[in-house]
């Protein structure tokens, strides 16, 4: 059980606007953390990737939607958005992801020069009906198996967010 789970559980009597506004500010500080060390890991040279934006905000018919991580594929020419959920994991994320990537296809690309955008959908904690521990989406449809080896990894990113995680006190390192 991570903290986020313990907290979402735990709501003291006469307490319960304090707890949920101390909860919101460290799942919006953990994202960040969460963040930085996602963009270490992936917008490097050797991973053909570079860094667009973080914490993108886009805007359809009065509603914002955040890319929290907006990469650039260089050899690939296509945009990959990454989306950090600090909470547990509910499929209705998966659609709003994908709904995302849309905005950035008809917001941001350019059709005529860049392939469709990809992304990942990261939550730090499983569905309460799933085995414990991170959990990473990728929204690769329609790219090739060659193209998706150049991707980031489920395995890695969860691997990332236990890293993060970890309660030992120790700094998450990079690969």
């Amino acid at each position: 059980m991570s903290f986020f789970q313990r907290t979402e559980d735990f709501r003291p009597e006469g307490f319960e606007g304090v707890v949920g506004e101390l909860v919101d500010s460290i799942r919006r500080s953990f994202t960040g953390i969460l963040v930085d060390h996602l963009e270490d890991l992936l917008a490097t040279p050797d991973r053909h990737m570079c860094l667009v934006d973080r914490h993108m905000s886009l805007t359809e018919d009065d509603r914002d939607y955040t890319v929290d991580l907006l990469l650039f594929h260089v050899t690939q020419m296509r945009y990959i958005a990454i989306q950090v959920q600090a909470g547990r994991f509910d499929p209705a994320l998966v659609a709003r992801a994908r709904y995302t990537l849309h905005l950035v296809d008809d917001l941001v690309r350019v059709p005529d020069v860049h392939g469709p955008t990809v992304g990942v959908l990261l939550c730090t904690d499983a569905a309460a009906d799933q085995r414990p521990g991170p959990v990473a989406i990728t929204l690769y449809d329609g790219v090739a198996a060659a193209q998706k080896a150049e991707l980031p990894l489920s395995v890695e990113l969860t691997a990332l967010i236990d890293r993060c995680l970890d309660t030992t006190g120790s700094p998450p390192s990079t690969p």
